[in-house]
Order: C-alpha cells, then sequence, then structure tokens
C-alpha cells in the first residue's frame, strides 16, 4: 500500500522523496506486488491535482491506470480501527489512521511512507521511504 507521500514523490521529479519512492515501489515491483492506495490518499491527490490543473491531473490519471491496482473504500470496521489509533495517540492525524487502518484491513504486505511516525505506531507494517 502506498501512502499519499509516496505518491506524490513517484509523480513529481523535484520531490526530495522522488528517487527513494521510486527505488521502494521498483523493489516491490520485482517482488510482483500490486499496488492499493485508500480512498482516503486518493482524495488528498485529487485536491493537488485539481488546484494545479488540467495536466496535473491528467498526469494523476495515468498514474491511477499505469500503477494502482485498487482504491480501498473506509467502511465501519476500518472507521474503528482508525479511531482506536488515534484515541491512543491524539498526535496521529484522523487521515492518517484512517490510511494506517486500510492498510491493516486489507492485510498489505507493507506501507510505503514517509511519514516518520508511523514505524512507532505500526513497526510491522511500515517501510519508511526518506532521502538521504
Amino acid at each position: 500500500m502506498l501512502d499519499t507521500n509516496v505518491v506524490i514523490g513517484l509523480l513529481d521529479p523535484d520531490d526530495a522523496l522522488h528517487g527513494h519512492a521510486s527505488d521502494a515501489v521498483r523493489r516491490w515491483e520485482d517482488k510482483a506486488a500490486s499496488f492499493a492506495i485508500s480512498v482516503i490518499t486518493w482524495g488528498e491527490l485529487r485536491v493537488g491535482a485539481v488546484r494545479k490543473g488540467a495536466t496535473a491531473e491528467r498526469m494523476l490519471g495515468a498514474f491511477r491506470a499505469a500503477a494502482i491496482d485498487r482504491i480501498v473504500g473506509v467502511d465501519e470496521a476500518t472507521a474503528e480501527g482508525a479511531a482506536l489509533l488515534r484515541a491512543a495517540d491524539l498526535t496521529i492525524r484522523v487521515p492518517d489512521a484512517l490510511i494506517l487502518a486500510t492498510a491493516r484491513k486489507i492485510g498489505a504486505d507493507v506501507l510505503l511512507t514517509a511519514d516518520r511516525k508511523f514505524p512507532a505506531i505500526a513497526p510491522e507494517l511500515i517501510e519508511l521511504v526518506q532521502p538521504g
């Protein structure tokens, strides 16, 4: 599963995460992984694309068609899992808790993310993608 910051890094060659995100995705592609994102991530990505204009929207649509195998919705059980994560640590933003809970719900092998808080929350699930 891909977190929003990793997808942004993949799509923007000027982003500090670009090379590292690309390397991480390639490693998983070599393992024949399929890639999912949360509907939360999709919404965040769409906001950025809409704000940037038609070219960014086309680029995001092409990326979705080529690289994303599944966009996973949020159901009641996922919302409950997110609520438990957030209740245990109020520094976790609700969208982040929903993305983590979604990754757990679908049994993702890994959540690729640049969010440094995530390894402490779900060490069994997180592969941290960082420059340097």
